[in-house]
């Protein structure tokens, strides 16, 4: 009985320190999330007043809130567009390497590393009217450009980093699921007659096809944790039109104090992450019972 009960006092001292601290710092904070979401809190003005849906009503039907969503999801494409892309055949390029595989590998990994705010500071130097960007051009005989007040260039410098620095995170996820392929299926299409590209595109795409949905989902995911690039570099310009949805929720909450407005934007994205999660965890649990079927 004794010794039951040193260890229920042992289970309780690890399990109620977890518990108190997952109440506080998130269960509590939900909590609030959703109910400032339907007020008007202002600190500034010192209004707390319950208004319902009126702040998600204002989201989905004023252009300048449910453009940072269109800005968000564009900047997401692009990413994946290119970051798989480049992120698939530099898996292809590292496989095929005989020596210092893991030295390339190491190499390719370390901006996966580095602080995207330190990243995104290094490159609003680049960009600043006399800093080294257009140093160059007036070295080859160009004018000076007006990086921040070209859409182009924002959304090019904003996709650019964010694409270089998840490169070799994708490039080890596509490596690990070329790893999963088996030789034997490649040697039987060479026998057939098939060629490098044939082989790609008939045996490893559709073998590679659950990774690919998983790095998909991943990416869209990580597409709406997007912000120190915005904040750091474009500043949502020119115009607010490379304002993404977590820059949207910053100057909601900490220029204009609408911390009511904020949290109903911040209550969206928790839906969609949400969704997205939940499709994520259903393509791995079908992938997975494909595989043991397939197994049996």
């Amino acid at each position: 009985m004794k010794l039951q009960k040193k260890d229920s006092i042992k289970a309780l001292s690890c399990v109620i320190p977890s518990t108190v601290y997952y109440l506080l710092f998130t269960l509590v904070p939900l909590v609030m999330l959703f109910w400032y979401s339907v007020t008007n809190y202002n600190v500034l003005e010192q209004t707390n007043a319950f208004v319902g849906f009126q702040n998600y009503v204002k989201i989905f039907t004023q252009q300048q809130y449910y453009s940072s969503l269109l800005t968000t999801l564009i900047i997401a494409v692009l990413i994946m567009a290119f970051g798989m892309i480049l992120g698939f055949f530099l898996a292809l390029g590292l496989n095929k390497v005989l020596r210092g595989k893991s030295f390339l590998r190491v190499l390719w990994y370390i901006p996966a590393l580095l602080p995207m705010a330190v990243m995104s500071q290094f490159i609003s130097i680049l960009l600043q009217p006399l800093g080294i960007a257009n140093n160059i051009v007036r070295a080859l005989g160009g004018d000076a450009v007006s990086w921040y007040d070209s859409v182009f260039w924002m959304y090019f410098f904003i996709v650019l980093l964010i694409t270089w620095k998840g490169l070799g995170s994708t490039a080890v996820l596509f490596m690990a699921g070329l790893a999963g392929v088996s030789p034997e299926i490649y040697e039987a299409a060479s026998i057939d007659g098939a060629t490098g590209w044939r082989r790609m595109v008939y045996i490893t795409l559709p073998l590679m096809r659950p990774m690919i949905g998983f790095i998909l989902i991943m990416g869209f995911i990580g597409a709406f944790n997007i912000f120190e690039p915005v904040q750091l570099i474009s500043r949502g310009a020119p115009r607010g039109q490379t304002e993404v949805i977590l820059y949207k929720i910053y100057t909601q909450g900490f220029d204009n104090f609408k911390l009511g407005f904020a949290s109903a934007i911040s209550v969206v994205v928790f839906v969609i992450v949400l969704l997205l999660t939940l499709l994520n965890m259903l393509v791995t649990d079908s992938n997975i019972l494909k595989a043991e079927v397939a197994g049996q």
